[in-house]
């Protein structure tokens, strides 16, 4: 799926004190600076996780991922041939494009991994969304580092600014300091800003039409969307669209269709692929929704399916936009 996708609440001072715990210690660490100037032999170093400093004493040679989001960002830093284990990733398919084959990676849980589990890798850090069945002071004790991304700090508080492209590069060379990969990262990040300057040219923003992001996390939940924190909040904007949810101070917040027929969004788009169900089968569960059939993007057929892997905050985003003004053009046009 996009990462973990689901809706999680950590309060803030919780967060901010378990990431606190998770800091290495170390003797005089070198602070890496934002656009990720490092050396092979820049450890000990210190990078921002979550509003608190993590200390890395030396270059991790192994890493175990939680949730998809840490596949793409990793091989856009060019770290992803360090990957040994995967989790939390929910039975969604591996993001497409990787330049790393990661298919033979051992899944060790396909949800939350618990401090057994993520040990068990024999993974020097964890790269991911976060963990919820483990500590970061368990993982600290038992000498394993957690960087969280920065796009899931702050889940459903808003304990970080919004997720946009730009933290999604920044996170890109934060892991090429973390892996001594800085010159991969700033490659693929110069390549990704040409291809968002391009998007942004194409995006007409003339005249703004309201639209949700909306999704299931499983065929049993309830349907939930994305505020204003997130990145599909950002894609939303770049492609000239008005978020219904974009006050919302969180990244993923539950709704109903009560919510959506007050705002009777122009455009719903729908999130699919996070347990690996295709657009048609997400669509039956919003279309089943009661009063799903009054809704004016119903009626109009202007119900656009974007994989939820493609509205993370990972270098897939940038397709995820594309798609979305691809298919919203399409049906002004």
């Amino acid at each position: 799926m996009t990462t973990r996708d689901r809706l999680r609440t950590p309060t803030a001072a919780a967060f901010l004190a378990t990431m606190a715990l998770a800091i290495t210690a170390c003797s005089s660490p070198s602070t890496a600076s934002d656009s990720g100037d490092a050396t092979a032999s820049g450890y000990p170093l210190t990078i921002d996780n979550c509003g608190a400093d993590l200390s890395i004493n030396t270059e991790p040679e192994s890493i175990l991922t939680i949730g998809t989001s840490a596949l793409s960002l990793l091989d856009a830093a060019g770290a992803a041939d360090r990957i040994v284990a995967r989790s939390g990733e929910f039975d969604a398919d591996l993001p497409t494009g990787l330049t790393t084959d990661l298919s033979d990676v051992e899944i060790v849980d396909p949800s939350d991994p618990t401090t057994e589990k993520i040990v068990g890798a024999n993974a020097d850090v964890v790269v991911g969304y976060g963990v919820f069945n483990s500590t970061d002071e368990d993982l600290a004790a038992a000498g394993v580092t957690n960087i969280v991304i920065d796009g899931e700090c702050s889940h459903d508080a808003a304990l970080t600014d919004p997720t946009d492209f730009d933290a999604i590069f920044a996170d890109i060379k934060r892991l090429g300091t973390v892996f001594g990969t800085d010159d991969i990262a700033a490659q693929n990040v110069a390549a990704l800003r040409e291809e968002l300057d391009e998007l942004d040219a194409a995006a007409s923003t003339s005249d703004p039409r309201s639209a949700a992001v909306v999704y299931y996390f499983s065929s049993a939940s309830t349907l939930s969307a994305r505020g204003g924190q997130g990145i599909a909040n950002d894609i939303l904007n770049r492609a000239g669209l008005t978020n219904v949810y974009g006050q919302e101070p969180s990244v993923y917040l539950e709704t109903n269709i009560e919510t959506l027929l007050d705002t009777d969004p122009a455009f719903i788009v729908l999130a699919y692929g996070l347990y690996g169900e295709d657009f048609e089968t997400a669509k039956a569960l919003l279309l089943a929704e009661p009063g799903a059939l009054d809704l004016t993007a119903v009626k109009n057929d202007a119900v656009v399916g974007v994989l939820a892997s493609d509205l993370a905050p990972d270098p897939d985003a940038i397709r995820g936009l594309r798609s979305v003004i691809e298919n919203t053009t399409a049906l002004t046009e």
